[in-house]
């Protein structure tokens, strides 16, 4: 029982975690504690313990699918942001080692996003962002509906379909490519905040493919927004695409 005692406050703190991560590899017994801690009240003790697992989880395949089903039981809980980045970071890595496995929640992991409460829907926003930076291939059965979102009426909706585009462009352009007709048009969209967002987005997208960069460059000169927001990221976003154009 000490032995436990020890480990939740060592997990609590988040020191001598590499040291907890080497024992894991070797002693199966300690490693059911450390998962036992996923279920633990407190939220770093939470956090820590699938830092340890996921350092290890690629040695242990037999732990990937169990640790799948867990971690959508802890995303739809998490109250706190660096917890559900650990989830999220911990599916973007299955996402790149077990990606079938990863493949059957994504469906659900949507679902949750579209219905779920405000909480539930950052939370899933997260994990879904991260699956994209690793694996785009497994979210290609909701890109139409990340292209839904972009005409929503919920400007919500659209924030968060930016920020998808923005971690699919990640690995080319050949992802982002559909939404763009859609991505263009948010240049003009009632809200300042999402036409912001549409700006910084086709930025990061353009700073790492130049053919793009010429287009978006040409639509940026031709804005004028009445939004002192907007104007101020589209200087911005005008100031690196050209200082990359020279490089």
């Amino acid at each position: 029982m000490e032995k436990e005692l020890d480990l939740r406050e060592v997990l609590a703190t988040g020191e001598q975690i590499q040291e907890i991560i080497a024992r894991a590899i070797i002693d199966r017994e300690f490693l059911k504690e450390v998962i036992s801690l996923l279920d633990d009240d407190l939220w770093t003790v939470q956090k820590n313990a699938l830092r340890v697992i996921s350092a290890i989880m690629e040695e242990i395949p037999s732990l990937q699918e169990a640790l799948v089903t867990k971690l959508m039981v802890m995303v739809r809980k998490s109250e706190a942001v660096p917890l559900t980045q650990e989830i999220a970071r911990t599916f973007g890595l299955l996402a790149r080692i077990n990606p079938e496995e990863v493949r059957k929640v994504v469906p659900i992991i949507f679902a949750n996003y579209r219905l779920g409460d405000p909480k539930i829907k950052i939370n899933m926003t997260y994990v879904l962002e991260e699956i994209m930076r690793a694996n785009p291939s497994l979210l290609s059965g909701v890109f139409k509906d990340i292209g839904i979102l972009l005409t929503s009426k919920n400007n919500a909706d659209k924030l968060a379909a930016l920020n998808f585009i923005a971690a699919l462009g990640d690995n080319g352009l050949k992802y982002v490519t559909p939404f763009l007709p859609k991505l263009f048009a948010l240049l003009n969209d009632k809200d300042e905040v999402v036409r912001a967002s549409a700006v910084e987005t086709l930025e990061k997208l353009a700073e790492k493919n130049k053919k793009l960069r010429a287009i978006v460059i040409e639509k940026l000169k031709e804005m004028k927004d009445p939004s002192d927001l907007v104007k101020h990221k589209v200087e911005e976003a005008l100031s690196r695409l050209l200082l990359l154009e020279k490089e």
